[in-house]
């Protein structure tokens, strides 16, 4: 029975984990809101203003600013930064599988 109610609680809790997700304007997901809108017409998540990259993108300010990732993109700084399973790079300590296919740090 204890087994049975720990296994029940640790699916409610993936389930509103992968619920922190926001869905922006563009269709896009960021991994927490509300949606930022950033001068190039692209969304960061965390409501905080839009830092731009050298490679011209723009991530969510953080402290210690962008970091470059392996594959060449830049994620927010602040979090270490992990490979998920579609290739992509995020900031977290997790990667969480978006409605839209894409990857989110978490």
């Amino acid at each position: 029975m204890r087994l049975v109610l720990l296994g029940v609680l640790g699916a409610i809790s993936l389930v509103f984990s992968a619920s922190a997700q926001t869905l922006c304007p563009d269709g896009s997901y960021v991994s927490s809101g509300p949606c930022q809108l950033c001068p190039d017409g692209g969304y960061v998540g965390g409501g905080g203003p839009c830092s731009l990259t050298p490679k011209g993108d723009y991530v969510p300010k953080r402290p210690g600013g962008s970091r470059l990732a392996p594959d060449g993109s830049y994620v927010p700084g602040g979090a270490p930064t992990i490979l998920c399973p579609d290739g992509s790079y995020v900031s977290g300590s997790r990667c969480v599988l978006a409605p839209d296919g894409s990857y989110v740090g978490d």
